[in-house]
């Protein structure tokens, strides 16, 4: 039952801006997010996970501002999938 959903994944093309991981500092910083996450206190905007410099999956502009998503596979896809639809959307 997974498997033909993990092709789907696959199948489908997606352009998804990425930083390098030792920008990461300064991309947290600037967003202003950098101290919540060193000190644990940020939660994935899709699972509620708590989110570290550790495991910081994506960034996502949202109708609220900036939102912070897990590095969970499920996670970033369903992050794609809303920025996707806010774009089209604008």
């Amino acid at each position: 039952m997974f498997v033909p959903r993990l092709r789907e994944f696959r199948a489908e093309k997606v352009s998804v801006p990425a930083f390098f991981e030792e920008d990461l500092e300064a991309i947290a910083k600037k967003l202003g997010y950098y101290e919540a996450l060193v000190r644990g206190e940020v939660k994935c905007f899709i699972c509620g996970r708590q989110v570290s410099l550790q495991n910081v999956g994506a960034f996502i502009k949202t109708g609220e501002g900036v939102k912070v998503v897990c590095d969970s596979t499920t996670c970033l896809f369903k992050a794609i999938k809303i920025a996707e639809e806010l774009k089209r959307g604008a």
